[in-house]
């Protein structure tokens, strides 16, 4: 026999209806029709002090810092008011820009920040932490993420919106710090600028900034320092804006990464008595390099480039399959700006590109359009066509 409702309501009490009463207000059709504010704008001024990444926001330019309260719950309410107060600042100098959060917490104990390693997104995303998204371009296409928990332990990505991909494969260079104190707990962050695309520019910027807190209990509370409208998939189109940002410029990078590959292959003459016998030596070497052309151009280059670095392919089974296996790409050269290569039907796959001589990629912006172009020599090809020279 099915309980009725009012059986149901009467055996969880007067505080469980209290909470189902709550969460349908949150979700209701009246409140999230309703009009959301604008994001804040906020002015951004030069640190006037020198700044020590530690996790403790000590220094005279936070003191100075403009104040951003993160005020907006967007899961599980609807730009709800949240649970616990948080309030970030931000700050730079002409080499770094910097970033100091206060997370209130009302039961410090329950804090949950695990010692992890870099970018375990599905650790990280269970702790106590906060998410920076910049977009210095100000054009709501491309962001820079940047986590980091509790312990201070770090998460970045590259941020697509057209694509609506986070590409945790994109590493920078960048430090943190955070400390769990009596009230919470404090996380510090400084980005170099090299680190960084903008706009090389003499005029103020104004960059997209949006500050998240992440605040896992009973449920997992993201808290926003600007409201996000759920119905709008473009989230950095309901950015901050952060602007004052003067007197700084991007670095033209240059990387060059050398490669040695040293292999041997070992046989053994035919069981049972065989011995194993010493194979040849066979040595490689490769370059890889990097060239930041612009502050929207990037050109990368690879002389017989060393793939066997990379994490094994998982385990596959392709026992009465109708399609060939599928293995994401964790190359590297094909790494960077893969967003721009994205498409709805996979119509780029690298994979295919087995065994490189050398290859080319450039990749970036012109204007309001992105390009993407990369060729590569390969000594083995996997297309097979059809004839008698196929």
């Amino acid at each position: 026999m099915t309980p009725s409702w009012q059986t149901l309501l009467s055996t969880l009490g007067a505080s469980s209806l209290l909470v189902i009463s709550a969460a349908s207000a949150q979700i209701a059709p009246e409140a999230r029709s309703r009009p959301l504010p604008p994001p804040a704008r906020y002015e951004v001024s030069a640190a006037n002090s020198e700044m020590r990444v530690d996790g403790l926001l000590n220094e005279a330019a936070w003191r100075a810092a403009t104040p951003m309260p993160l005020e907006y719950e967007w899961t599980p309410g609807d730009n709800s008011p949240p649970p616990v107060e948080s309030r970030c600042y931000v700050t730079y100098d002409e080499d770094n820009l910097y970033v100091g959060c206060r997370a209130a917490d009302p039961e410090p104990t329950a804090i949950r920040a695990h010692l992890a390693d870099r970018d375990a997104t599905a650790t990280l995303a269970f702790d106590d932490h906060f998410v920076f998204l910049l977009d210095p371009f100000n054009d709501q296409r491309r962001g820079f993420q940047f986590r980091v928990n509790a312990r201070g332990v770090q998460a970045d990505a590259l941020f697509s919106t057209a694509e609506g991909i986070e590409d945790f494969s994109w590493d920078a260079i960048w430090d943190s710090a955070a400390r769990i104190t009596e009230g919470g707990y404090e996380v510090e962050v400084a980005i170099p600028f090299r680190s960084l695309r903008f706009p090389r520019t003499s005029e103020v910027q104004t960059w997209g900034f949006i500050a998240e807190r992440s605040y896992p209990r009973s449920v997992r509370h993201r808290i926003q320092s600007a409201p996000r409208d759920l119905n709008n998939p473009c989230l950095l189109c309901q950015a901050n804006k952060l602007t004052g940002f003067e007197g700084i410029a991007p670095s033209r990078n240059v990387e060059l990464a050398p490669t040695l590959t040293s292999s041997r292959t070992d046989g053994r003459d035919p069981f049972p008595v065989g011995r194993l016998t010493a194979g040849g030596l066979d040595t490689e070497a490769g370059l890889d390099a990097r060239w930041g052309i612009t502050p929207n151009l990037s050109l990368n280059a690879a002389v017989n480039p060393d793939f066997s670095q990379v994490e094994a392919d998982v385990a596959q089974l392709d026992v009465n399959t109708r399609f060939a296996l599928f293995f994401p790409e964790k190359r590297p050269f094909f790494l960077e700006s893969a967003d721009v290569f994205t498409t709805p039907i996979n119509a780029v796959f690298t994979r295919t590109v087995a065994d490189p001589l050398a290859g080319v990629k450039l990749t970036g912006k012109v204007a309001a359009s992105a390009i993407g172009l990369f060729a590569a020599r390969d000594r083995i090809t996997n297309l097979i066509f059809p004839a008698n020279q196929g």
